[in-house]
């Protein structure tokens, strides 16, 4: 895991951070990347931040409903070829 100091906050981050405090949050990049902020505080806590958050659980809900499913051999394998080249470039 990467440590980040943030020094300033915009008015945006701040509030963030503030519902953060309270629940994991789900942040949507403009480009469909997706991540989750919460406070961490310790490992136990979080985990039961995440079982007791019903916006979490309707987000696994809604994941967990997806069809698409890639198997780990084919994940492997397109490891092991971008691996390949970078190696050999």
């Amino acid at each position: 895991m990467k440590t980040i100091y943030i020094e300033q906050q915009t008015t945006l981050e701040s509030s963030v951070f503030d519902v953060a405090q309270q629940e994991p949050v789900l942040l949507f990049m403009p480009d469909g990347r997706e991540f989750i902020l919460t406070q961490a505080d310790n490992f136990e806590a979080e985990v039961d931040a995440l079982r007791n958050s019903l916006s979490f659980q309707n987000f696994l809900e809604e994941r967990s409903k997806c069809q698409v499913r890639i198997p780990i051999e084919e994940i492997e394998r397109e490891i092991d070829e971008e691996l390949k080249i970078s190696s050999s470039a």
